[in-house]
């Protein structure tokens, strides 16, 4: 078996961007309520929506305490077994730890909002029973500030893990993971990515029974590939 090494988050600063952006755009009145946090040593953002602003920012508030502890360790580990079973990764639980305060902070949103973004590093999940249409940036790997595409989030979480090559940007590989949850997004993208893209896409649909969805990029951001499930919900975008 293979352990993880020399994952990276990439920086979420253009993410952020463009999500936050969709987000306040097509919200509508009343307005989001936000709150941004230190959580696991980066920062939790979220925001909220729903008629009785002083519940969610009850409700905000309690998520914060929520995702700022320690969860169950069972969920955690049945992923983490699930998916050295099916690539040969060792992902280490320390891998999926924002995804899972993504999981333990929409626990405590869920019938206190009508909906809600949350952010950790990046990461983002969506809460609400309604789907979502908000474009979330493929950012190339080995320039973290350039987006080369977009992909269209609708529920659940989305996360992006990258391996950042030599000088000549060779080996350079960025894989960004949509699931219904964020531990589940996060796992599969840190594993996903030990793979490469011609494997991980190759591997993602059978292992992942259609609850898993794939983009990569890679070769210094030259090619971008997804799952065919994700046909329509992904946009190329053109570069300078």
């Amino acid at each position: 078996m293979r352990p993880v090494a020399g994952v990276q988050r990439l920086n979420g600063r253009c993410l952020t961007l463009l999500i936050l952006a969709a987000a306040c755009s097509d919200a509508g009145p009343p307005p989001p309520v936000s709150r941004v946090w230190p959580v696991l040593g980066t920062m939790m953002s979220a925001a909220a929506w729903g008629p009785d602003t002083a519940r969610i920012g009850r409700a905000l508030d309690a998520a914060h305490d929520a995702a700022d502890r320690s969860g169950p360790a069972a969920a955690v580990d049945s992923l983490r077994l699930e998916i050295r079973r099916e690539t040969g990764i060792a992902v280490a639980a320390d891998d999926i730890k924002e995804g899972a305060a993504l999981d333990r902070a929409a626990l405590v949103l869920v019938g206190e909002v009508d909906s809600a973004l949350l952010d950790i590093g990046g990461q983002f999940l969506w809460v609400g029973p309604r789907a979502t249409r908000r474009a979330v940036g493929i950012v190339d790997p080995a320039s973290s500030m350039h987006a080369l595409a977009t992909v269209e989030l609708r529920a659940g979480s989305v996360s992006t893990a990258s391996h950042t090559g030599n000088k000549g940007n060779e080996g350079s590989v960025a894989v960004t993971v949509l699931a219904p949850s964020g531990a589940t997004a996060d796992g599969w993208s840190t594993a996903l990515l030990g793979l490469g893209c011609d494997r991980a896409l190759a591997l993602a649909p059978p292992v992942a029974s259609g609850r898993v969805s794939l983009v990569c990029a890679d070769s210094g951001g030259s090619r971008v590939r997804w799952t065919a499930d994700l046909e329509g919900r992904v946009q190329v975008l053109h570069r300078p």
